[in-house]
């Protein structure tokens, strides 16, 4: 007689039922951990910036503007970080009072359209503010009206 080896099929199913379930709790995991790598990296982006912006504020004494974000001021392009745009703002004329912001284009589709905003009063002190979904921000304010 002949013995037949192999798995049954309620075993199969059963092994198939498991790696779907354990696929439903991984993917949107590793959704949220795209989300927050890609806020990461904006957010390292515009940290970079601030020696080369204040640099630029000890040699000229104001904020710069987006004109001069160009390798040789700031030792960075537009291009720098492909997952969005950066942009600079003077808020003033002088003091050094400014913003830098950086708006995501490409990456996790949660977000999408969002900034990133690095303010820098006339003292001198940074804070940082996101309209990004709270479950990507890590070491930034959430605002949820950001411009």
């Amino acid at each position: 007689m002949n013995t037949q080896k192999g798995f049954t099929l309620i075993e199969l199913m059963i092994v198939v039922a498991i790696i779907g379930i354990l696929a439903a709790i991984a993917i949107p995991q590793y959704q949220n951990y795209v989300g927050r790598s890609n806020f990461a990296s904006g957010l390292s982006t515009l940290t970079s910036l601030k020696t080369n912006i204040e640099s630029q504020i000890m040699e000229t004494g104001t904020f710069p503007a987006t004109a001069d974000l160009t390798a040789d001021k700031l030792g960075m392009t537009e291009t720098a970080n492909p997952n969005g745009t950066i942009a600079l703002a003077a808020v003033g004329t002088t003091g050094g009072a400014g913003t830098s912001t950086f708006t995501f284009t490409k990456g996790n589709p949660g977000i999408n359209g969002k900034k990133i905003r690095l303010t820098r009063d006339a003292n001198g002190a940074w804070t940082c503010a996101s309209n990004v979904d709270e479950k990507y921000v890590r070491g930034c304010t959430y605002t949820a009206t950001i411009s």
